[in-house]
């Protein structure tokens, strides 16, 4: 191997270690964003509920899983069609995240619609989804915070079924979990790369 390929594996290297630093930073941003438009969604669905205006309920629900999906391509797909160099924990993480995303769909729409079970189970079982969505992200990005913080998508799922039909106390459990479930891993993994960051700078 001459200095030339040497020069150019090292470049390949720093490439994809700046890369997978980069990649945090987006999958931080990918997590704020939904779960900011998933709490203004939540809110509005049961602001929805409350004054019986239940023909709206499932169009919200549409727009919601619409627009997350939006932000998931522009935040995260979009972006990956443009790039030379793709890192293995960025492929990994995504495709969980889709793999989680497409059965919580399945969940909150096919399977009510064929009467497996009520809609009002349907808060319990994605958030189980999402437990495990924010448990793989924290095992690929090695922080270990992030796998205590999807804990309390699993708890949620348990208070959510012992209190089931009281909407409000289920709306306010879903909040509290998207804020801490979601909303803060992605803060966690922003503040991770601005540390890396300084570091390096530095």
């Amino acid at each position: 191997m001459n200095q030339n390929q040497v020069q150019q594996e090292i470049s390949i290297i720093k490439e994809m270690i700046e890369k997978t630093r980069r990649e945090v930073a987006e999958s931080g941003h990918f997590f704020i964003a939904i779960g900011i438009f998933s709490i203004i969604g939540t809110l509005a669905i049961g602001i929805l509920g409350f004054y019986n205006l239940d023909h709206l309920i499932l169009p919200a629900m549409i727009l919601m899983v619409v627009v997350n999906g939006l932000i998931g391509y522009f935040t995260a797909g979009r972006q990956e069609k443009k790039e030379r160099v793709k890192s293995y924990p960025k492929t990994i993480c995504y495709n969980i995240l889709s793999a989680c995303g497409i059965t919580a769909v399945m969940i909150v729409f096919l399977f009510p619609l064929l009467k497996v079970y009520p809609f009002e189970t349907v808060p319990v079982l994605v958030s189980l989804i999402m437990g495990i969505m924010v448990f793989s992200s924290g095992v690929i990005f090695k922080i270990r915070f992030i796998k205590w913080c999807s804990i309390v998508w699993w708890v949620g799922a348990c208070m959510m079924a012992i209190y089931e039909g009281q909407p409000w106390f289920g709306i306010s459990i879903i909040i509290m979990s998207i804020i801490i479930g979601f909303i803060l891993p992605g803060y966690i993994l922003n503040k991770n790369y601005k540390n890396r960051s300084r570091k390096n700078g530095s």
